[in-house]
C-alpha cells in the first residue's frame, strides 16, 4: 500500500502557523520514517519567493527530504503572488527543491514524473505540473497556465504502454475548473488540460486561493438545453472555501479533485491510499491540541 498525504499553501513567511503544521504531520504520519509514505505540496510555499523565506519552509520540511513532492505556486514566482521575478522562480528550483533532494527544474515548463512502488503490488504514477506563468505582465495577476509544451509531454507520459493499468495522480497549483473565485485566478489553458486528462487520472490535487465556482441545478436549469448537459458534468466539482471536502468527479473519469488550499487553517489534509490498483481519499484532522 502507498499512501500520500496532500497539503498546500503553506506561504512561509505569511501563514506562522505553518510550520507547526508540519511538525504535526512528522509527528501524526511518520512520513519520513514509515515505507510507502510520502507529502505532496502543491504551491505557494513561500509568500514572496524570496530566498530568505525559503530558509525556514525548507528547514520544516527537511525531515521529509526523499518523500516529499512539491510543486511551485503564484507566490514562489514573485511578490505578492503575481509580480513575477525570474530570480526567485529559479530559487524554487535551485535552492528549495534541491534541497529536498528534488532535481526536476520546474522553469523549464516540463513536467515531473515518478512511479511509486511499493514493490507488493501498489503502483501510482505521480505527475507534478508547473502551472506558473512566466510573464512580467502585471494584469495577469494570478492566473496560470500549463503551456504547450507541458500538455504534449503529460499526454505522451499518459499513453505510455508501460504505465497502463497503474493508477495516476496529477498536482498541480491552480485550480483546474472553469473559473477561480477572484479576479485573474484562473488557469487559463484548464480546458486542454482537462481533455487530456479525463478518463486517464485517478485523483487530481491543488491548491491557490479562492474555490470552484459552484453550480447548482437551478444554475443549469436557466442555461439553454444545449448548454446543460455540459454543465451537469462538473456539478460536483465545487469545493467549499471555508473547509476541504472531499468532490468526485466521476462524469469526467477522475475519481477526486482534491483542493488542500486551506491546508494549514484547518489543520487538515487529504489522505489517498494506493492499495493495488485502487486509489481512494479522505481528510486527515490533525490533533490541533499538540
Amino acid at each position: 500500500m502507498i499512501e500520500l498525504f496532500h497539503v498546500s499553501d503553506l506561504h512561509f513567511n505569511k501563514k506562522t502557523g505553518a510550520k507547526d503544521f508540519l511538525a504535526q504531520i512528522k509527528k501524526n504520519f511518520n512520513i519520513e520514517s514509515a515505507s510507502n509514505r510520502y507529502l505532496l505540496v502543491t504551491g505557494d510555499i513561500t509568500d514572496d519567493g524570496k530566498r530568505k523565506q525559503y530558509g525556514p519552509a525548507s528547514a520544516a520540511l527537511m525531515p521529509f527530504a526523499g518523500f516529499v513532492y512539491a510543486v511551485p505556486g503564484n507566490h514562489d514566482y514573485g511578490n505578492m503572488g503575481f509580480i513575477y521575478h525570474e530570480k526567485r522562480a529559479k530559487y524554487f528550483d535551485d535552492v528549495f527543491l534541491k534541497g529536498l533532494k528534488i532535481k526536476h527544474k520546474y522553469f523549464s515548463k516540463m513536467p515531473f514524473f515518478e512511479l511509486l512502488d511499493d514493490k507488493n503490488g501498489s503502483k501510482v504514477l505521480i505527475i507534478g505540473l508547473n502551472s506558473c506563468t512566466q510573464t512580467e505582465d502585471p494584469l495577469d495577476i494570478a492566473v496560470g497556465e500549463i503551456g504547450e509544451k507541458q500538455l504534449l509531454e503529460l499526454e505522451k507520459t499518459l499513453n505510455k504502454p508501460e504505465y497502463a493499468g497503474i493508477p495516476k495522480i496529477v498536482f498541480l497549483h491552480h485550480i483546474p475548473h472553469r473559473r477561480a473565485k477572484g479576479i485573474g485566478m484562473s488557469l487559463r489553458d484548464y480546458k486542454k488540460l482537462m481533455a487530456i486528462v479525463t478518463g486517464k487520472v485517478e485523483a487530481l490535487a491543488f491548491g491557490h486561493q479562492g474555490n470552484m465556482e459552484e453550480v447548482t441545478a437551478q444554475d443549469i436549469k436557466k442555461l439553454p438545453e444545449k448548454a446543460q448537459d455540459k454543465f451537469l458534468s462538473v456539478k460536483k466539482m465545487s469545493i467549499a472555501g471555508s473547509e476541504m471536502k472531499l468532490r468526485s468527479g466521476k462524469a469526467h473519469g477522475i475519481r477526486y479533485y482534491l483542493d488542500a488550499n486551506s491546508s494549514v487553517q484547518d489543520k487538515s489534509c487529504y489522505h489517498i491510499v494506493v492499495d493495488k490498483n485502487v486509489v481512494s481519499a479522505g481528510i486527515a484532522k490533525l490533533d490541533k491540541s499538540n
